[in-house]
């Protein structure tokens, strides 16, 4: 399987793999800010090679000397000789640390490289640092036939906020039938460029945009992925079978998606990136088309060395989505800072066959593209699993699924082909509930989505009916409402994962009549809770059975408080 994998950027994990514990040595040890890369890490932090492994740099000498921790001497030292301590730079200036604590300010910068590093004191003593990513290689564009075309937004002021997604709408060619075969990036401002998706559009999409907006991770009507660039990547050649289909037979339109992450909050930083694409009439066998595989739902509770994320893309989804076999040509991990590893395998028939990607040293910064020559054919009725690991040990709050660096993914994308034979091209989980049954308005669970969100449906009037008018939303537990909550409680689409899904589904909502009927719902949780306490602490005295303390202890204190003062 190994023999099959290309791996299309220099990787130097496996000098790295046994020191990684190195980092939890020290303050914010994986979360050092490479000098001269914004938005990178510098994961081996005491090592000249930024991935770790090989010869050591000043601090990582003095790391060793002082027996591989943090000792105060060594927090006071400046290691570099930029005029910081390493204390400073690591987010512990009064070498107060101590291992396993949280600390209690960010990295600020690199304890083992002279900074500015390119200053008239820095730059005699930084020059084993690589600044420079490798130059793009692609054959394919050298042919005569290829053409190109550059998408880039006008020079745009960037938010002053953290995480900001914006998009803007592009007119590709239309003189022709093409194969897009590859991508260049054009990054403008790297202090704030995080990463670049293009989306091709529906037929309804008719016009380009003249500025770019501030958008959401997809849109309605622009919703496969057709190219992307990310941090570490130089460029994306295709495989030489396929090529997504642009012109007059297949996007006219194209939404191009930024994600800047403005870590610092600047208001003065400006951006016009952009990307080259390159086309050709002389269209690849197959259209292309990218598949979204993965975990909607994240909680990743504080403090863990490990946590695991599960995802299943079921057989009954890939029977729903395919109506033939595809092939993956190409295959890619997505988590963000937390993420430290992350597989995707297929079964067939309960039995693991392929290993599409296999990452044990995931890191955010450094994308492995795993890449077959030799193509991995996938069929209906099989399963596509995916594990996510995290590791959350430097942070004191719970982290969730989304759109910042400081929240969290679990997604896999794959490049298939045929486009033909895709019915949609997601295949992810919210929990334990299959997204692709959801998108279809299916059965899920015994859970009818189709009718339970219809108000007017024979079946759900009378639920409907009862709750808009026995409850109030934001309101005390009124008794009427109790009982009428205590019924729609009882139906398949309020409970487990899919009744989960359903709350958060309307928290998302911005429509007024959702938000207002669930805050209804809601409104008598407490009081149902209560009275479930208290019976079940009635039942357990009543027939001599043990009775749980804790739960006793809460019970009695709920029991005991005005409402008001829970809520």
């Amino acid at each position: 399987m190994c023999g099959r994998i290309s791996v299309w950027f220099p990787l130097f994990f496996t000098s790295c793999l046994g020191f990684k514990f190195l980092q939890t040595k020290i303050p914010n040890g994986d979360s050092v800010p490479h000098p001269c890369k914004p938005n990178y890490l510098w994961h081996g932090v005491g090592h000249r090679n930024e991935l770790g492994g090989g010869l050591r740099n000043p601090f990582g000498e003095d790391f060793d000397a002082s027996g591989k921790t943090w000792s105060p001497e060594l927090c006071r030292k400046d290691s570099d000789g930029d005029g910081k301590t390493n204390g400073e730079e690591l987010g512990d200036p009064n070498c107060l640390w101590r291992e396993n604590a949280i600390p209690d300010k960010n990295a600020f910068s690199h304890p083992g490289v002279c900074e500015p590093y390119d200053s008239a004191l820095c730059k005699p003593r930084n020059t084993w640092v690589l600044c420079k990513l490798e130059k793009f290689q692609c054959d394919a564009i050298t042919e005569p036939d290829v053409e190109n075309i550059t998408l880039r937004y006008p020079p745009t002021l960037v938010p002053n906020q953290e995480t900001n997604y914006f998009c803007m709408t592009f007119e590709l060619p239309q003189d022709g039938d093409y194969h897009m075969i590859a991508t260049q990036p054009y990054i403008d401002n790297e202090y704030v460029m995080h990463h670049i998706l293009i989306f091709g559009c529906e037929e309804s999409v008719t016009r380009a945009e003249t500025v770019p907006k501030k958008c959401g991770m997809g849109s309605a009507k622009c919703r496969s992925i057709i190219a992307g660039w990310t941090l570490g990547q130089n460029g994306e050649c295709m495989h030489e079978e396929v090529g997504f289909r642009i012109g007059k037979q297949g996007y006219k339109y194209a939404m191009m998606q930024f994600h800047w992450n403005n870590f610092e909050r600047r208001s003065d930083y400006v951006d016009s990136s952009g990307m080259m694409l390159f086309y050709t009439p002389n269209r690849r066998p197959n259209d292309a088309i990218t598949m979204t595989i993965g975990q909607h739902y994240l909680e990743i509770p504080p403090g863990k060395e490990r946590v695991e994320i599960d995802a299943v893309c079921r057989g009954e989804d890939t029977r729903a989505i395919l109506s033939g076999p595809i092939y993956v040509t190409e295959a890619s991990n997505h988590m963000h800072y937390l993420g430290r590893e992350e597989y995707i395998d297929q079964y067939r028939n309960g039995v693991k066959i392929h290993t599409i990607s296999r990452e044990p040293d995931y890191s955010y910064d450094r994308p492995r593209f795993f890449r077959y020559k030799t193509v991995i054919q996938v069929i209906p009725g099989d399963e596509l699993k995916t594990k996510c690991v995290f590791k959350s040990s430097s942070k004191s709050v719970t982290t969730f699924q989304g759109d910042a660096t400081s929240a969290e993914m679990c997604f896999g994308f794959l490049t298939i082909y045929p486009a033909k034979h895709v019915r949609l091209p997601f295949c992810t989980s919210w929990k334990s509930a299959s997204m692709t049954k959801l998108r279809f308005n299916r059965v899920v669970n015994n859970c009818d989505m189709k009718v339970f969100s219809n108000a007017s449906h024979p079946d759900m009037i009378k639920i409907y009916r009862n709750i808009n008018t026995r409850c109030q939303p934001l309101s005390k537990c009124l008794e009427e409402c109790k009982e009428v909550v205590k019924e729609i409680r009882l139906h398949p689409c309020m409970n487990g994962d899919v009744g989960e899904y359903m709350k958060w589904w309307a928290r998302m909502s911005n429509d007024i009549d959702i938000l207002t009927f669930f805050s209804k719902i809601e409104s008598c949780d407490l009081e149902i809770l209560r009275e479930e306490m208290a019976s079940q602490i009635g039942q357990n005295t009543n027939d001599g059975s043990k009775i749980d303390l804790h739960l006793l202890m809460l019970a009695l204190m709920m029991l005991s408080l005005p409402l008001s003062y829970i809520t």
